[in-house]
């Protein structure tokens, strides 16, 4: 048996892993990741991903790629519920209508773009980042100790390998078998409803003419379901409940049953089906007790299980995966203490909780059953995946102001620490620059107009910490390396005034801030001290 090592070890190469992946590999941190199957998923499954995840993909140079690949679909934004595709249509909304009004608010736009077309995006910019990408890889064990993590693989031949980690990501599903081992338990509402997702080959343009669907719902005598069609009109999938309390299985959907059905959604005998594949699948809302468990992080559905309704799913596993990849990269290179990756725990696990339950709130908004009080619970799709402001972790609140709530409208949020740093339009030698394109890499350190004295207080942080830190001035007119704030934007967006300063994450959050000026020759054992304090130093 042969042994090799790694930083990190990610089992699980579906959307998760693979995004833990590039994230890790942008931080420069070696990273070998197990999937035990042989390449990227066939299905389809997530097919939506909010402008906050696209921001995400666009900090490790994914957007373009996956708004290039997504450039298809972008006439598909109508939701229907129909009898079937060739049938009566019983309702019609363009609920994907309206990325403009955003434009305040973010750069990045909804991107409808099925999983199976964004996962080999996602591999080809691992590889090309340098992470160990292993398919028809399996975990067959592992055990951990203070050291590290030492698990045994397997490869398609039947070889086994020892790999040695820093630390284990369990992105393996909300079936993983990581999780199962740790003996860690799951709370919520549990199971909600069993399916079936069956992809297929058909010529849909015959039946569509011109009309392009994101969703549709089909209900007739002899098929309920979902309905998804690519943009070449000639795959899609049908998703299907089945009710084992009735006697229904999984054996039941052979490939005669499955073309049934799916015909019978389409609503045309002169529609040749060929059946692709099927996915097994339980719809629940279940959240993992912990997401840290010694040096075993947990991510994606297998930390929580969220109803697809409001397709929140990927984008939450994606944003665990951005929360954490940081962390990671400066506890691997000794530049934090290992306390930090306990605020992985602090910060995703309540954003997990609370995203699960607005998967079921939508659920029941869409499904008719919703009550008066669930239907004034649920949050629109901005709040849940933007407006997010974490309770405790890897940021230092404010004495005596008081804390957003852990969700809320985005457009409300002025840089409170623990909440998405604004999106505000700056200007760099007269072209225009998003401060979120400042972020991504290590901290950053935004001063006001009169805050060039922060400079040396950067300087005197990065060095005393041996961190990344890089410093930026904004004012009202470029000079002195100022960033250009022409609409004076800036200090509004962020809370703070021309003297203030405000710390930024790695990943794009807002660590801390000082509304007000700092005294000189104070400033940077300020900061010096907040990083400290951040760093778990």
């Amino acid at each position: 048996m042969s042994k090799s090592g790694t930083h990190v070890l990610i089992v699980g190469g579906s959307l998760v892993g693979l995004s833990t992946a590039v994230f890790l590999a942008h931080h420069n941190v070696p990273c070998t990741l197990v999937e035990r199957h042989p390449s990227t998923s066939i299905h389809p499954r997530a097919v939506g991903y909010y402008p906050r995840t696209a921001e995400i993909l666009g900090t490790v140079g994914v957007e373009a790629a996956a708004k290039a690949a997504a450039s298809g679909f972008e006439k598909h934004k109508t939701r229907a519920g129909v009898v079937s595709l060739a049938g009566e249509v019983l309702f019609s909304k363009e609920e994907l209508e309206g990325g403009d009004e955003l434009a305040d608010l973010t750069p990045s736009k909804l991107l409808l773009l099925p999983q199976d077309r964004l996962e080999p995006i996602l591999r080809a910019r691992a590889e090309k980042l340098g992470a160990d990408l292993r398919f028809s890889t399996e975990l067959v064990s592992f055990t951990q100790d203070e050291g590290g993590v030492t698990a045994v693989v397997k490869d398609a031949e039947g070889t086994e390998t020892t790999l040695t980690a820093d630390y284990l990501v369990a992105a393996d599903g909300p079936r993983s078998t990581v999780r199962e081992s740790l003996g860690l338990v799951r709370e919520g509402r549990g199971v909600l409803s069993r399916h079936v997702s069956i992809a297929f080959g058909a010529d849909f343009g015959a039946v569509l003419g011109d009309r392009r669907y994101s969703v549709v719902h089909v209900k007739n005598d002899t098929v309920t379901g979902i309905l998804v069609h690519d943009d070449t009109l000639t795959e899609g999938t049908l998703i299907v409940g089945y009710d084992p309390e009735k006697g229904e299985g999984l054996d039941d959907f052979t490939d005669a049953r499955c073309a049934e059905l799916v015909s019978a959604a389409i609503g045309s005998d002169e529609v040749e089906v060929t059946v692709r594949s099927r996915f097994p699948w339980d719809m629940a809302e279940l959240v993992t007790g912990n997401f840290v468990q010694g040096r075993v992080l947990i991510a994606g559905d297998a930390a929580h299980q969220i109803p697809p309704t409001g397709g929140y799913g990927a984008n939450t596993g994606i944003a665990d995966a951005f929360n954490l990849a940081w962390k990671l990269a400066l506890v691997t290179k000794g530049a934090a203490g290992t306390a930090l990756l306990d605020t992985y725990q602090e910060e995703r696990r309540p954003v997990g909780t609370h995203t699960a339950r607005q998967g079921s709130l939508q659920l029941a908004l869409r499904s008719g059953t919703a009550t008066e009080e669930e239907k004034a619970a649920t949050e629109d799709a901005m709040t849940v995946t933007m407006g997010q402001a974490y309770p405790s972790g890897a940021f230092i609140t404010e004495a005596g102001v008081e804390r957003p709530p852990l969700t809320s409208d985005p457009r409300t949020l002025r840089g409170e620490p623990g909440t998405r740093a604004p999106y505000v339009v700056l200007e760099r030698d007269g072209a225009p620059l998003s401060t979120l394109e400042l972020f991504g890499a290590g901290f950053v350190l935004l001063a006001g107009a009169d805050g060039g004295s922060w400079a040396d207080a950067a300087g005197a942080a990065a060095t005393a910490l041996g961190v990344d830190l890089a410093f930026h001035r904004i004012a009202p007119a470029a000079g002195g390396g100022a960033l250009a704030d022409p609409e004076g934007r800036w200090a509004a967006a962020y809370g703070v005034a021309d003297s203030g300063a405000v710390l930024v994450r790695p990943d794009g959050v807002v660590a801390w801030r000082t509304p007000a000026a700092v005294p000189a020759g104070e400033q940077g054992a300020a900061l010096t001290a907040a990083l400290r304090r951040i760093l778990a130093r």
